[in-house]
């Protein structure tokens, strides 16, 4: 990876201009409205608890109801402070707004900007995430570091964390688009694709830990570039497995991260024993079984029965009844569509989401995009300035290995409970956003016929990207919760 001084002006200004957008979309976006804030925001404060607790742990005495965030149990400060800033009133209910009445406004931002209420959890169970990620470590460090400062100080720079894992996914963009043998042009322009990605800037911009998940395939798919490209070397080998560790201590899902290592691992060992390099072979072999040592001891034991529901007890007689009744639940054209509404822009609590006819544009690009796609792939000479045809490979491969792990984690949550509980929202699937941004430039510059108009696609596409997050704000985000 290259210092910083080594970068051209174009990415440090797309950079500035990214955390710019942060700043104002962390700003424009009401406490605890980003999707689970206010779990996220009350680990984070959990995180930030001593190890020894000196105060008394209660039995909780409230049963939690839906639609009233003061039965939750978390820290004082989150739950008084969510229900002061009319967080039951707003989130699904899109047509409430906040009440700007600029009495009890000012009373209610002086009473939190103020409060002496406490910042731990005091019951015996909690509504904290379970989840290890590395975010949360970071976050509470953040929230003991400015301890002595107001809520809002201290959930605004939560926000700003964020907005600075959005920034090095950004980025991270850039390299790879370079290190698969993209011009700095057309690098650059890639990059602003994702920064202006509308779901990907909201969810740079509130709390939430999907940032660090992103963040974590981000830096993966730059170090599989790299060994694709130049083979198994020792820096993008330890790029990789940096990326596979701060993926498995993200979320759930970096756990693909894991699998995509050993299967490229294993890629290699075969491609260097067919070659008969039985010396590299070996070194490979070695390296492999190191590696899956490693993530077997830094992997909490919790973590593989937490994301595949081992522990549980199935509902149905067998797992083919279980799988039809998932496929028929999930499987349909409204099921795919609200995925591909909330991995485009769906904002606040998956309430407020930008045109029909804007998605559907977006989904005939994709489709589209997708044809071409295939012709590449099939076709012995595609041209020349596209991705070679084995990142391309890679592009799909850890696309599908992510949507398996979501479908699967989601139908194993079907399975025990006949619900769908934790369903398939487009957010889920963002941390491919690169392999899927390159793969629709792919598709698309397959049908240009010479680097010109592939240019041309690029700052069409580009342009596309920024009027989309334009009209999101102006016409979506600012009516939804100001006007």
């Amino acid at each position: 990876m290259p210092s910083l001084r080594k970068f051209p002006v174009h990415i440090i200004v797309l950079l500035l201009l990214f955390i710019a957008q942060g700043v104002l979309f962390a700003i424009l976006f009401p406490a605890y409205q980003g999707p689970d804030e206010q779990i996220h925001y009350g680990t984070i404060q959990y995180q930030a608890e001593p190890k020894e607790k000196d105060w008394p742990l209660q039995e909780p005495t409230q049963i939690q109801l839906f639609g009233d965030v003061r039965t939750y149990k978390l820290s004082e400060e989150t739950i008084q402070s969510a229900y002061l800033l009319q967080f039951d009133d707003l989130r699904w209910q899109k047509e409430n707004t906040e009440y700007f009445s600029q009495t009890s406004t000012g009373i209610h931002e002086q009473a939190i900007a103020q409060n002496e209420w406490k910042r731990y959890i005091d019951t015996t169970s909690h509504n904290a995430s379970g989840t290890k990620s590395f975010y949360y470590e970071v976050g509470g460090w953040i929230e003991k570091t400015l301890s002595s400062t107001s809520f809002f100080t201290r959930f605004l720079s939560q926000r700003l964390l964020s907005v600075f894992l959005g920034a090095l996914v950004v980025l991270f963009t850039y390299l790879v688009a370079k290190k698969a043998g993209l011009s700095l042009f057309e690098s650059i322009l890639i990059a602003t694709l994702v920064a202006f990605q509308p779901m990907f800037v909201f969810l740079s911009s509130v709390v939430n830990i999907d940032v660090a998940l992103i963040l974590s395939f981000t830096i993966f798919t730059y170090a599989t570039i790299w060994l694709l490209k130049d083979g198994p070397k020792i820096p993008p080998l330890c790029i990789l497995f940096f990326a596979t560790v701060l993926g498995l201590y993200s979320k759930g899902p970096g756990i693909v991260l894991a699998v995509t290592a050993v299967l490229l691992i294993v890629f290699f060992v075969v491609q260097y024993w067919r070659k008969k390099d039985e010396k590299f072979f070996w070194k490979l072999f070695i390296g492999v079984t190191a590696f899956i040592i490693l993530a077997s001891l830094i992997t909490p034991k919790s973590y593989i029965a937490s994301i595949t529901h081992l522990t549980t007890n199935s509902k149905f007689s067998s797992p083919a009844e279980s799988l039809v009744a998932y496929g028929k639940e999930t499987l349909d054209k409204s099921a795919f569509m609200r995925t591909h509404t909330s991995y485009w822009g769906y904002f606040g609590w998956l309430d407020t989401k930008i045109s029909n006819t804007v998605l559907t544009f977006i989904w005939d690009i994709q489709a589209i995009a997708l044809l071409g796609l295939i012709l590449f792939l099939i076709t012995k000479t595609p041209p020349e300035y596209l991705p070679k045809k084995r990142f391309v490979v890679f592009f799909i491969i850890i696309i599908l290995l992510l949507q398996l792990a979501i479908r699967f984690f989601d139908w194993r949550v079907f399975d025990a409970t006949r619900q769908i509980l934790i369903g398939t929202p487009g957010r889920y699937f963002l941390p491919t956003l690169v392999p899927h941004i390159l793969l629709i430039i792919t598709g698309l510059g397959f049908f240009t016929k010479n680097k010109h108009q592939f240019h041309i696609l690029l700052k069409a596409l580009t342009l596309g990207m920024i009027l989309l997050l334009l009209y999101a704000v102006i016409n979506v985000i600012i009516p939804r919760y100001y006007l």
